[in-house]
């Protein structure tokens, strides 16, 4: 498990309910959501670790839409992860200034990566950018499920 709190692979305060499955971490529900075929996504939703939740979301039948909707869905575990009332949402509310995702896996569209290969790279920060958001809004009372209702698709 991550020490990194902002991490998708730190559990939830208590497991989202979604549909038929109850989702453990972030990474869980947002691996899940890849696809519409019941059994992966039964195998993703139960998967012991939020890294096997990831393999198994690099190798199921991706929507065919997916590129258009996972930033929905993205939002929407974050939004639920970060809600009022939950030790998320308390230290994000303590945090300060840019939120950005820096990794060394070349990820440079949900965060911004460091390594040599990808300096030159700006990374769209995605995850950075939302969870700002949230921090944003959370500061002026507005309850972030509300929005996610709003943006799923």
């Amino acid at each position: 498990m991550s020490d990194n709190w902002f991490s998708n692979f730190k559990p939830f305060d208590k497991p989202m309910l979604y549909g038929l499955y109850r989702y453990e971490t972030p990474e869980h529900f947002y691996q899940a959501m890849k696809t519409d075929n019941k059994t992966q996504r039964h195998m993703i939703a139960t998967a012991h670790t939020p890294g096997q939740a990831k393999k198994l979301g690099r190798i199921c039948d991706i929507k065919p839409n997916w590129n258009d909707i996972k930033d929905d869905y993205m939002l929407y575990a974050l939004q639920y992860k970060f809600r009022k009332g939950t030790l998320f949402n308390k230290q994000l509310l303590q945090t300060k200034g840019l939120i950005c995702e820096w990794n060394k896996w070349h990820d440079n569209y949900w965060g911004s990566c460091t390594c040599n290969t990808c300096i030159s790279i700006k990374g769209k920060n995605k995850l950075g950018k939302m969870l700002m958001s949230i921090r944003l809004l959370s500061k002026f009372g507005i309850e972030p499920k509300i929005l996610a209702a709003l943006v799923l698709k």
